[in-house]
């Protein structure tokens, strides 16, 4: 569920999002509260599927004539990762009261080729140039709906989301980042840029999207990494352009009147961000060389 908390009337929202991890090293470092997790055994076939998807050995079976059981502290262990709920072909087992038929079908018979992923991620540019139409709000919602699939570590979901929408907004946020720069050296041609009315920091672009979460989270890079870059594909398949705002990430995560005007506390941090509009005069013809991958076969 998208939690969306609209901060002002310039469409600047946050919103809670991501789901599903099945890899941790140790599933006791971080305390979980207890699920609710029912097996009804009239309707278990004991196919076993639940066993094989659960990363934190919640389900056992003593005998393959038995319906499946939870293991001891089983609950205790789960993170609701809902895998085995997606996993049951009978709508068996539900977990603090959802259950398959709260899941959406999986639409194998699109399952996209390869060659689709490979061509999605060739073309998918660095952009700089923007047109002066709007990104939507349907657009934005539509995006931030499916990164609600990216995988966080441990199935924490703690990806919040920031929406800065509008060239006005954009444009006094960045003000603030060169702000923080003017204190430095060796950024002339930044602030000369500047103030000649150039924007070195978002490019001009219509829209910035942020990927945030606690300071304290022990994944949040990764997570908010994975969330954005996912966030960024989505966008190039619906013809939009994108560029990571590296100076943006790098001011907020020091200069506390960033985070302030963002609206964030003292221990959230933003990981991850994006310029993001409708292309303005930047449409590539032909996929650029790289160098082969550099891999060591163990």
């Amino acid at each position: 569920m998208l939690n969306v908390v609209y901060i002002d009337a310039a469409k600047y929202w946050r919103l809670c999002v991501s789901v599903v991890c099945i890899f941790c090293f140790h599933f006791f470092l971080y305390s979980i509260n207890m699920s609710n997790i029912i097996i009804d055994k009239f309707k278990c076939v004991r196919c076993g599927q639940c066993i094989l998807a659960c990363p934190a050995r919640v389900f056992v079976r003593n005998s393959p004539m038995e319906s499946t059981l939870i293991s001891a502290g089983g609950s205790d262990r789960c993170i609701a990762c809902n895998h085995c709920i997606a996993i049951c072909p009978v709508n068996a087992i539900s977990i603090n009261g959802i259950d398959g038929t709260d899941c959406e079908p999986m639409f194998v018979g699109v399952h996209p080729r390869l060659e689709h992923i490979i061509s999605l991620v060739q073309m998918r540019r660095s952009i700089r140039s923007y047109s002066d139409e709007p990104v939507t709000q349907d657009q934005l919602e539509q995006l931030l709906n499916a990164v609600r699939w990216s995988p966080t570590a441990r199935n924490h979901l703690s990806v919040n989301w920031l929406v800065i929408n509008g060239r006005d907004k954009v444009h006094e946020l960045a003000g603030l980042v060169i702000d923080w720069f003017r204190c430095l050296k060796g950024v002339d041609e930044m602030l000369e840029a500047w103030d000649r009315g150039i924007d070195p920091i978002f490019r001009g672009a219509p829209c910035v999207v942020a990927a945030y979460t606690s300071a304290e989270a022990t994944w949040g890079t990764v997570d908010c990494t994975i969330a954005i870059q996912t966030f960024d594909y989505c966008a190039t398949a619906m013809r939009l352009g994108t560029c990571w705002a590296g100076y943006f990430i790098h001011v907020a995560q020091k200069e506390s009147k960033i985070n302030k005007w963002l609206g964030l506390s003292r221990d959230e941090t933003v990981y991850a961000s994006l310029m993001l509009g409708n292309i303005g005069g930047e449409f590539y013809q032909k996929v650029p060389p790289r160098p082969d991958v550099n891999v060591k076969w163990i």
